[in-house]
């Protein structure tokens, strides 16, 4: 009886077994496939300005669309996680120093990274946010352009992205985005600038950068590890415009406890005082 039961044990795990490498094998095949579709995109063109006032919004608009909390603070990239199982998040060096992008690269280049999540042969970059910059102004796409164009180069060469098992499965299961390209509508055309002021309109176009992890509609994704309901049936709609300011500035709630990460409050510190306001009150009103 005992042999059995350890023979039919020992089957019933040789199935589970393999009908996991046969699971993961599909899985592999499919992400590799989305990773190396090519998206036939044609970059807007655009004339890039050089003065000084275009520099100095595109050096403000990378802290507050949150490029330097990935890229750091001199653009030359860092390891962002890295997990064994998982995988690992590198965001690139920025600049064309050595481990950097191509001396030859150019706004065409700097237009499908930004607007369209690809790289230059069109296969889509692994985890960039452009679906919270597809929709970025002709105005702040030029400013943010000229400033990442110009900055010192940074010798630093990082470590590639990799996609372990981990993450493939996750993606696989459509729990974990990887490329953004899969979802932006390539052929939408720039949209024309929109007025700053504390109004509604302006605050939806301050929250583009917060869809990848709050959705489009602010309610976040539920369960551990998920993202908050920011919209006006969350906490937070009941904390004064004051204590959502403080928090946004300090990442500390109002309770005293700290936003932790990827919340990246050094970037909406960094908001202007009607950006914070207009965000309050777009937040409030769906």
């Amino acid at each position: 009886m005992l042999k059995k039961i350890l023979k039919w044990t020992g089957r019933t795990l040789l199935v589970i077994i393999l009908l996991a490498i046969g699971y993961y094998t599909k899985a592999h095949i499919m992400i590799g496939k989305r990773q190396h579709k090519v998206y036939a995109v044609k970059p807007v063109k655009l004339d890039i300005p050089n003065d000084s006032a275009t520099l100095a919004m595109g050096r403000r608009l990378v802290t507050t669309k949150g490029c330097t909390d990935c890229h750091d603070k001199d653009l030359g990239g860092k390891v962002l996680f890295e997990q064994k199982g998982i995988g690992r998040l590198t965001a690139r060096n920025l600049t064309k120093g050595k481990g950097g992008v191509p001396k030859d690269f150019d706004t065409d280049d700097w237009v499908r990274a930004i607007r369209h999540g690809v790289q230059r042969d069109g296969t889509p970059l692994i985890y960039m946010p452009s679906a919270g910059f597809n929709q970025l102004s002709e105005t702040d796409l030029k400013a943010v352009i000229a400033y990442c164009a110009q900055v010192p180069p940074v010798n630093r060469e990082n470590p590639p992205s990799e996609i372990g098992v981990g993450a493939t499965i996750m993606a696989d299961l459509g729990e974990l985005e990887l490329f953004e390209a899969e979802k932006i509508d390539h052929k939408a055309p720039v949209p024309m600038a929109i007025r700053e002021g504390v109004t509604p309109d302006f605050g939806k176009y301050v929250t583009q950068i917060c869809t990848g992890c709050h959705k489009p509609d602010m309610k976040g994704t539920p369960g551990e590890g998920g993202t908050p309901d920011i919209s006006s049936t969350g906490k937070s709609a009941r904390w004064t415009d004051e204590q959502f300011f403080q928090t946004l500035r300090t990442g500390k709630r109002p309770d005293g406890t700290e936003l932790k990460a990827p919340m990246p409050w050094q970037m909406t510190a960094a908001f202007s005082d009607t950006e914070m306001r207009a965000l309050r009150m777009y937040l409030k009103s769906i």
